[in-house]
């Protein structure tokens, strides 16, 4: 076990406050520019792909798309080991760099110009692998600095990713207005993060929890490899991320004519709920435990989703976000928090690990969506000639979009029906240890 008053010696004189501004600000710089790059997405692949081949241009954009998610999930899981021993200041300084550099490697491509595809794909792997660099970083930082707040401080601190998605909207909307062009629209993120970077530049960062307590490199791999616990941790992080972010990508592409309002704003009001629910996710924690306020959030979440399966108004479309967004808020932080209150002695590479499975689950999982609600269509039309057959815009097709949407939420709904049965048993099994006068956390493996 790891004694939290040694943690807390160790963190005297440490600029914790400023520390953590400097990590929110960086996190604010990826939520700002995912949904940047999602408003992007439109005017690239009509500059670039439409103009070539309409007909495989959204494959093209998918996977230009698609890409940071993998690049994510690589850099996340390869750096996370190593964080200790290269230095979490060094670590964070590169990552802010290398996000920089995608992003301007992206800006470098014009239509029609030779290395086009190469440079958009190209920057899109090098922002998912910063990326993945920062939050391999990040979390153990936070974690590291509040020991005995880890939930609480990690909610507040992915409150920041919903803040820059929030932030990004009407950002979104303004050049849009005055056709300021998507290459200006993605360089906005360079204001922040040079404000991370000054902030940075000025900080000692302390050690982490696993090096103050002398867990070596070797023991951080078996605390964490040799616990059953932790593959079941692993599957429910595959699920909770899925649940969170494969839906919200689809809300806008099958709900705006089902619900009667553009489905963007939906996903907006979904990270506005996101934003308060994390703020009150520390006392949430002190009542239920992590697993117990998991298994709330799995509950919501499965509630939202079967209401988005049946949405067909923009108030009972705006309460099945509400629902959804107050279930999905907590789960990917208070996943990891979890994580490393269990598993203190896998320190950065545990964590690390779940992100990488809850970024990997997201790019698994979104063509697997893609092809439920494309057989979804089919099905509801009678079959492929019937569904060429109708007419953009017809109530016939309105139709069947409202009964393919109603089937991949409905199924979707599978994810946190599954994850709340596991964090049931979880709190139960945790309740009891607790009134055995047994501690959470997994014991440390020594040599």
């Amino acid at each position: 076990m790891f004694d939290q008053e040694k943690t807390l010696k160790s963190l005297k004189g440490v600029p914790v406050t400023r520390i953590f501004v400097a990590a929110f600000i960086t996190q604010f710089c990826m939520g700002l520019e995912v949904l940047l790059r999602i408003s992007a997405a439109t005017p690239i692949k009509r500059a670039f792909f439409d103009a070539v081949d309409p007909l495989t241009s959204g494959a093209h954009i998918g996977e230009i798309l698609g890409v940071l998610f993998l690049g994510f999930a690589i850099a996340n899981f390869v750096m996370a080991p190593f964080i200790d021993a290269i230095g979490m200041r060094r670590v964070h300084v590169l990552g802010v760099f290398a996000f920089l550099a995608g992003t301007a490697t992206i800006c470098l491509a014009h239509p029609g110009a030779e290395y086009a595809y190469a440079l958009l794909w190209g920057g899109s792997l090098l922002q998912g692998l910063a990326w993945g660099t920062l939050e391999s970083v990040l979390n153990p930082l936070v974690v590291s600095i509040y020991p005995t707040r880890k939930v609480a401080r990690l909610n507040l601190f992915h409150a920041a990713y919903a803040l820059g998605m929030l932030v990004a909207a009407p950002i979104c909307v303004l050049v849009g207005r005055y056709a300021l062009g998507w290459k200006l629209q993605l360089c906005i993120v360079f204001f922040p993060a040079f404000v991370a970077l000054i902030l940075v530049s000025r900080l000692k960062y302390p050690l982490s929890e696993r090096v103050i307590h002398g867990v070596s490199f070797r023991e951080m791999f078996r605390h964490t490899l040799s616990r059953p616990l932790f593959y079941l941790c692993l599957c429910a992080m595959f699920l909770t991320a899925a649940t969170e972010l494969v839906p919200s990508n689809w809300i806008d592409l099958t709900l705006t004519k089902v619900v009667g309002i553009q489905g963007f704003w939906l996903v907006a009001f979904i990270y506005t709920v996101h934003l308060v629910v994390k703020s009150f996710a520390g006392v949430l924690n002190k009542h239920l435990g992590s697993a117990g306020l998991l298994m709330l959030a799995s509950l919501f979440a499965l509630a939202g989703l079967l209401m988005l399966s049946h949405a067909s108004t923009p108030a009972t479309g705006l309460f099945a976000a509400l629902v959804f967004g107050i279930g999905t808020a907590v789960m990917w932080p208070t996943t990891m928090a979890a994580t490393s209150e269990r598993f203190p002695g896998g320190g950065s590479f545990a964590i690390g690990t779940m992100a990488s499975a809850g970024m990997l689950s997201t790019y698994v999982m979104m063509p697997v969506f893609g092809r439920m609600f494309d057989a979804a269509k089919i099905d509801a039309a009678g079959g492929a000639a019937a569904f060429k057959a109708l007419a953009v815009g017809t109530p016939a097709f309105d139709k069947t979009m409202v009964v393919a949407a109603a089937t991949i939420f409905g199924d979707g709904s599978a994810m946190p029906m599954i994850t709340l049965v596991f964090f049931a048993l979880l709190w139960l099994y945790d309740s009891r240890r607790r009134h055995a006068g047994i501690v959470l956390a997994e014991p440390i493996a020594t040599e």
